[in-house]
């Protein structure tokens, strides 16, 4: 009986948060349709949005602002959009948000007209599809995949998950290398990229990004790079790649190896 109310909680709770969603949308749909007169911001969207249907151009919109993460399906929707006659673009959300003032008008509107002509779940299941495709394309063609863009970052196969890009610090004795003393500096260190292949080998080592910390570690940029490249190789040959719906794929990986004087 237990069991039964427990599955009962769930399904309801699942139920709740989707019809939130819908609603959430519904309210805004119903905003564009009637805004304030004086949210002088979402007329001129709306306006907008007008103007580009009158001409034949219906926009599947993606809001992006301060913190979203782009989407690693972006190639596989545009086709898709095009293939239903849409447009695909992104609708830029501002951090300054103005009393009164309502942003993203311009996307609610494309919504309201997309819904009125695929349905209100078309948005959802066009992500679902082109995600999916996106999965295809990289196991099928080797696709490499950037390791913000796995459901399951890359990982050593002592840790359970990546924590952070920090790998550890490297003492050099051969490279007479410098160190800031200053309150933030320290000594010079890589972002240092490579691939992890599927069956967990590494390779295709290149720098992301190289900070010398002091002007006299300039000139030893190759030399550390060579360092780190064999550090890594021999102290850390073997990576747990990434993950995309529990499918390992190629992976584009990072991490950030700190020099000191030895």
């Amino acid at each position: 009986m237990t069991y039964l109310i427990t599955i009962f909680i769930i399904a309801t709770f699942l139920a709740c948060s989707q019809k939130s969603v819908n609603d959430r949308l519904k309210d805004r749909i119903a905003y564009v349709e009637n805004p304030n007169k004086k949210d002088t911001l979402c007329i001129s969207e709306i306006n907008r949005a007008k103007h580009d249907i009158a001409q034949g151009k219906i926009v599947f919109t993606q809001s992006f602002g301060f913190g979203s993460k782009s989407l690693r399906y972006e190639k596989e929707l545009r086709e898709l959009c095009r293939e239903k006659g849409l447009t695909f673009d992104v609708d830029l959300i501002g951090c300054v948000v103005y009393e009164g003032q309502t942003q993203g008008c311009y996307g609610d509107y494309m919504d309201k007209i997309i819904i009125e002509k695929f349905g209100i779940d078309f948005k959802k299941n066009m992500h679902r599809l082109a995600d999916s495709l996106f999965i295809q394309n990289a196991d099928l063609n080797n696709v490499v995949v950037s390791y913000w863009d796995c459901d399951e970052e890359p990982r050593l196969p002592s840790e359970n998950k990546k924590t952070n890009d920090y790998l550890t610090t490297i003492n050099v004795s051969e490279v007479d290398i410098e160190e800031d003393k200053s309150a933030n500096g320290g000594g010079p260190f890589f972002d240092l990229g490579f691939i992890i292949e599927k069956d967990s080998t590494i390779n295709g080592f290149y720098i992301n990004n190289f900070v010398p910390n002091h002007e006299k570690n300039e000139k030893f940029k190759s030399e550390l790079f060579k360092i780190a490249v064999d550090y890594l190789q021999e102290k850390y040959p073997i990576w747990v790649p990434g993950k995309i719906n529990e499918v390992y794929v190629r992976t584009d990986n990072n991490v950030r190896l700190f020099f000191r004087k030895e």
